[in-house]
């Protein structure tokens, strides 16, 4: 097993897999990702060459070693590391199985945020109104009321590059201002319907549909706390099922043949009451952790199927269980209480709670919760 990136997610998989006596290998584009410091990895591989070419020929001689001992699985983590396996798929898959569909179309449509839309819209899902920005013009003539959403197409490097995974704009200035600074840095961008206080009711369905097509293993949940404000990744996850998120979760994930770990994130609209989709990663969510643990071990599951072993469905798993990524939700909740949005008890509640999954933390590996204060210093 190769884990391809090591911060919360990664870890979570890395250490399950690696309790469980699996013999787990990580890798990393950056030497400072804290799970590159667990005891239940066999070995690591490290590269940062700003040459993507070189990088990824380097990647590839390692898992090309770890293959002489038979066939690798390989999970990817982050975006960054499922383009990797998109820009080598067949290297990739002549040595690898990989917790995607065997069509990379598949992937395509679902992770690119201006093709969502048509797919959800084959598959009978609600979504929020949305246009692809190909020009200024387009953008003043889009049929939107004010205020407006921008997001990239692709998400991850936009949001290294301007620390935010989207912009609110109060009117078309502000969008034609956002849009073009996006444009110069080389960002295709979209101009999205904004649900009204959408931050605040964002659910999410985790999800591993096996080889066969058939759900193995799910999780339905919601965001209580996320940074960057807004329209940031989970600083407090907490479990909460919703029938409907997860039934149009499976529903738009069945209708392009989609295989693999998904992240299928919903809003709920106020004025209605019903989930549109906004966003699905092709990959694990942050708080993935929160379905990697003895009561549900969704990192078991999907290995075995990826193994060819048997692996039968299991109930998606429900209970009183938040994951909470502590040094995040510090700096998130500090933000929080400034503008009085957050009280000191309602911060405590999440962190003095029995059922509790620790994103970093944990008594048998400690070493990546110490290196992670390090990298949490680099990113701010």
């Amino acid at each position: 097993m190769l884990v391809l990136g090591l911060l919360p997610a990664g870890l979570a998989l890395a250490r399950s897999l690696g309790r469980a006596g699996i013999p787990v290998y990580g890798g990393a584009f950056r030497a400072n990702e804290f799970g590159l410091r667990s005891r239940y990895l066999r070995g690591r591989w490290i590269a940062t060459e700003d040459d993507e070419a070189a990088r990824d020929r380097q990647l590839l001689t390692y898992l090309a070693e770890l293959a002489r001992q038979g066939r690798v699985v390989l999970v990817p983590e982050r975006d960054e590391h499922v383009d990797f396996v998109l820009r080598n798929w067949n290297d990739v898959a002549a040595i690898a199985d990989v917790p995607l569909p065997a069509d990379p179309e598949s992937v395509r449509r679902l992770r690119r945020k201006d093709l969502l839309p048509l797919a959800a819209a084959e598959a009978g899902v609600p979504g929020p109104a949305t246009f692809f920005v190909e020009n200024e013009e387009g953008l003043r003539e889009a049929d939107l009321d004010p205020p407006f959403l921008l997001k990239p197409v692709e998400g991850q490097e936009y949001a290294l590059r301007f620390g935010a995974k989207a912009v609110v704009a109060d009117d078309v200035e502000q969008a034609v201002t956002a849009w073009r600074r996006a444009r110069d840095a080389g960002f295709e961008m979209i101009l999205q319907e904004l649900i009204p206080d959408s931050h605040e009711q964002v659910f999410s369905l985790f999800a591993y549909v096996g080889r066969d097509g058939e759900p193995l293993a799910s999780v339905v949940g919601r965001k209580v706390r996320q940074g960057p404000l807004r329209f940031g990744t989970s600083a407090v996850f907490e479990l909460r099922y919703e029938e409907d998120v997860l039934e149009l979760g499976l529903r738009l994930l069945d209708s392009v043949g989609y295989r693999g770990f998904a992240h299928v994130e919903f809003a709920r609209d106020p004025r209605d009451r019903t989930f549109k989709v906004i966003e699905v990663n092709t990959r694990l969510p942050v708080w993935a952790g929160i379905a990697m643990t003895d009561r549900f071990d969704m990192a078991r599951t999907a290995y075995d199927d990826l193994r060819g072993a048997e692996s039968p469905a299991r109930p998606t798993f429900r209970g009183d269980l938040a994951w909470v990524y502590l040094a995040k939700d510090l700096w998130v909740s500090a933000q929080m209480a400034r503008r009085r949005e957050l009280s000191l008890r309602d911060f405590l509640a999440q962190h003095v709670r029995t059922g509790k999954v620790r994103a970093v933390f944990a008594a048998d590996d400690p070493l990546p919760a110490l290196a992670s204060v390090g990298y949490l210093r680099s990113r701010l």
